[in-house]
């Protein structure tokens, strides 16, 4: 499947935030804010992309950098949660905007099992089983930099 990556903008906020009113997403994620659309597009800090599907949105990835670190945050829109698209998202993400990450962190609430399987079938190894938040550490370190 074809995956394209586009940096977020003002315009996606407001359909990022309509896929809040599923209780799930909402239970996982922090509401996407004013201040924190700041955030992800004010630096280099963090960034944001939303990935489109036949210019259809379909999920949003959040990279907060700490040197050759980034915690990764992904969000599939909840219509299309269960048909495998978390795991056609972040592939294609490894394979484009995510190469430049030597090592990619999750961390992933212990009962998010779909969640957690996304991020192993694309790679991610389980490093800790419980942080200091209760959430299980997922991590994945680049085989080759471009």
């Amino acid at each position: 499947m074809q995956v394209d990556f586009l940096p977020f903008t003002h315009d996606n906020l407001l359909t990022l935030r309509r896929w809040f009113d599923d209780k799930e997403l909402s239970n996982r994620l922090s509401f996407p804010d004013d201040t924190w659309f700041a955030y992800v597009t004010n630096g280099d800090t963090a960034r944001c992309w939303m990935a489109y599907r036949s210019n259809e949105a379909i999920a949003e990835i959040q990279v907060d950098r700490d040197g050759e670190l980034g915690y990764i945050e992904l969000a599939v829109r909840p219509d299309l949660r269960g048909r495998g698209m978390g795991t056609a998202v972040l592939s294609a993400f490894l394979a484009g905007p995510g190469k430049a990450y030597l090592i990619l962190d999750a961390r992933i609430d212990p009962d998010n099992s779909v969640s957690l399987a996304c991020f192993q079938r694309c790679g991610f190894e389980i490093r800790q089983l419980s942080d200091a938040d209760g959430l299980v550490q997922v991590v994945r370190q680049q085989i080759s930099r471009p």
